[in-house]
């Protein structure tokens, strides 16, 4: 399983919903800032190289595989 397939499995458990669009703006598939948080904690979980997630650009126009894309470009090489 890639980190993306991960990461949607994980926001579907989150939403409550299957099938999610991976380049479906955030706000199209119904995060809101409450679940923005857990959604952090959950790229904590997934993206263990990541050493700074204050540098995660994440707005209502990201879509869940820009923000893979954002995990793996601040991750460092194990």
């Amino acid at each position: 399983m890639t980190t993306l397939q991960d990461f949607t499995a994980q926001m579907e458990k989150l939403l409550g919903k299957t099938d999610l669009d991976v380049d479906a703006p955030l706000s199209m598939l119904g995060v809101d800032s409450m679940n923005i948080v857990e959604m952090v904690i959950i790229c904590q979980q997934i993206y263990t190289g990541v050493t700074n997630y204050e540098d995660i650009d994440i707005n209502e126009l990201t879509t869940l595989r820009e923000l893979d894309e954002q995990m793996h470009s601040l991750s460092v090489p194990a």
